[in-house]
């Protein structure tokens, strides 16, 4: 290690959650081939093909991502916007050039925005919020290459869609009384969408801006009321009814609409697209399955995907003939060959919030906390920095996690109770570039590199444990929570019981993204979120070496103890909902 202050800052952040273990960059599973993103809790949502094979897909609360031919993934940061928010991407969709287009879900400052496939650069278009028909308080969640060159988007509550020009050029339209969510370019050559506000689908004609609406026998019942929608390999537009469990069918001439329900109760269809085979292919989002309607028959089929809590969102047909569709509750993106799909029963789906009416889509840390959870929470870091005494860090992202649910809060707050399955904090070593001799003031971050540095009894780990319990309440900047820690330095020298602690730390999460916005079909909230904590006092190492001969030595090199002038900034994201476990 280059810099003595990294070793301090290791060990406080590695107090605070859980190192991530290191996961392949592909993991098959039967015929269903999943690509993890960097960081699960990113929520992967939205995709797209791209040129060369590629597909891209959005981080709900993270950025861009690429999956390239040869299946390794590699992901690309999104601007800030004009109010120094992150940016939540959503919808994805690739123009006729190649460029891959996205949409900024953000209620504070709506975008649209593209990637050069070439580099991953990104270019972003804030949308109009002033006029007679603006995107105001919108959420831009959904976006697709229209009949006339331009890429098409839905506008969420703010009740339009826009059209922007590869120029950044955009036109509102108004939809009086609609919340546009999903959208495609139908056979007709009008814009289709779904509308989450009573589950009517809507015509757009992109000549005049009139629109049109049609309502299905199950609109207005089910909560999420609508959700996918695309243009069906016969002719008609195909759309999914979350809440209610059904497939629609509308015939653009007529308007006749025909609705077929989803074998698996309360399974949340969300995404649906046709597929390579000429059948029409959906997404379970509530059970972790895929769906295949074909079109002659009606007949529905359905397959199992490697986890019942997987969340799947939309589905695409992408390169080689098969099926790519985004996993958000395990934070991955998913490919399957639509001619030798998963075997075995389909899952059941993840208990309902009303029976028939309101289905679950949970996110697999939801499945370590009870049914009776009323919070469920797990945070992971994605950067940063922390310094103790003489020491800084910059942080990796995906180092930290911990995890863990109440069942009550009261005015006092609660204590948070560890997950039913692993541990509310887990660790795993954490290895200290340079170890011990990278530790000496001055010198060390020289040494630290020398051969000297590669022994064995230089070696430094660290590990940690609770000192106390976790406590969470909701505070006037609300949620708060509270860690009291002890770090361990592993090392031969230093024997087994050199610690550094009990350290407390006032956790105040600040979310980054101007709103909390989530896609509403989610079960629960991946946030952005920002830690500071400016009044950390750190005591003295003990137990360091034979009888403690080497606290000394630790204390000097580490500037402890030290009651003020330490501090951690640490993004993150902060993932809640409610227990999902039976």
């Amino acid at each position: 290690m280059r810099h003595r202050g990294s070793r301090a800052g290791t060990l406080l952040l590695a107090a605070l959650a859980v190192a991530l273990p290191c996961v392949p960059a592909e993991a098959a599973a039967g015929t269903v081939t999943e690509f993890p993103v960097s960081i699960p809790d990113s929520a992967p949502l939205s995709l797209a093909a791209g040129p060369g094979g590629t597909v891209w897909f959005t981080e709900h609360a993270r950025g861009l991502g690429r999956v390239d031919a040869l299946g390794a993934v590699k992901e690309f940061a999104v601007p800030a916007n004009a109010q120094h928010n992150v940016a939540v991407p959503e919808g994805a969709a690739t123009a006729s050039d190649g460029t891959v287009w996205f949409t900024d879900a953000s209620t504070a400052v709506p975008r649209v925005g593209k990637a050069d496939p070439a580099t991953g650069a990104v270019t972003a278009y804030e949308v109009p919020a002033t006029g007679d028909v603006s995107f105001a308080g919108g959420q831009l969640t959904d976006i697709t290459a229209g009949p006339d060159g331009a890429m098409w988007f839905a506008g969420g509550p703010s009740g339009a869609v826009g059209r922007i020009a590869s120029s950044g050029a955009v036109t509102a339209y108004a939809t009086v009384g609609l919340s546009p969510y999903a959208i495609t370019t139908g056979p007709d050559r009008a814009l289709w969408f779904t509308d989450t506000n009573g589950g009517s689908i809507g015509r757009l004609d992109p000549a005049t801006g009139g629109v049109t609406t049609y309502a299905p026998g199950s609109s207005g019942e089910g909560d999420p009321a609508a959700g996918g929608i695309t243009t069906g390999p016969d002719g008609a537009v195909w759309f999914t009814e979350p809440g209610v469990g059904k497939i629609g069918r509308i015939v653009p001439g007529t308007g006749a609409i025909t609705e077929y329900a989803v074998p698996t109760a309360n399974s949340a269809p969300e995404g649906i697209t046709a597929g390579p085979d000429g059948n029409v292919w959906f997404t379970e989002a509530a059970a972790g399955n895929v769906g295949r309607i074909v079109p002659a028959s009606k007949k529905i089929s359905e397959y199992p995907l490697p986890d019942a809590l997987s969340a799947p969102m939309r589905i695409t047909k992408g390169p080689g003939g098969a099926l790519w569709f985004t996993e958000a509750g395990k934070g991955a993106v998913g490919r399957l060959n639509p001619g030798a799909p998963p075997s075995g029963s389909p899952h059941a789906a993840t208990p309902p919030i009303a029976d028939g009416t309101s289905p679950r889509v949970a996110a697999s840390f939801q499945g370590r906390c009870p049914t009776s959870a009323i919070i469920c929470q797990t945070q992971i870091t994605t950067g940063g920095s922390v310094k103790i005494g003489g020491f800084s860090q910059a942080m990796p992202p995906g180092a930290l996690r911990v995890t863990g649910y109440v069942t009550s809060l009261g005015s006092g707050g609660a204590v948070l109770q560890p997950p039913l399955t692993g541990s509310e904090l887990e660790s795993v070593p954490v290895e200290v570039p340079g170890g011990i001799i990278g530790t000496l003031p001055l010198i060390g971050p020289i040494l630290g590199m020398t051969p000297a540095a590669m022994l064995p009894f230089n070696r430094l780990t660290i590990t940690q444990s609770l000192a106390g319990p976790v406590t969470v309440g909701f505070g006037p900047s609300g949620l708060q929570a509270t860690a009291t820690l002890n770090i361990r330095l592993n090392n031969q020298l230093l024997g087994g019981n050199c610690v550094i602690g009990p350290i407390t730390a006032s956790l105040a999460p600040v979310d980054r993204s101007g709103g909390s916005v989530h896609d509403p079909q989610l079960g629960w909230q991946p946030l952005n979120v920002e830690i500071n904590d400016d009044t950390l006092s750190v005591p003295k190492a003990h137990g360091c070496g034979l009888g403690g001969i080497l606290d000394g030595v630790i204390n000097s090199t580490m500037g402890l103890p030290s009651a003020s002038g330490n501090s951690l900034d640490l993004p993150a994201i902060l993932s809640v909902g409610a227990g999902a476990h039976p």
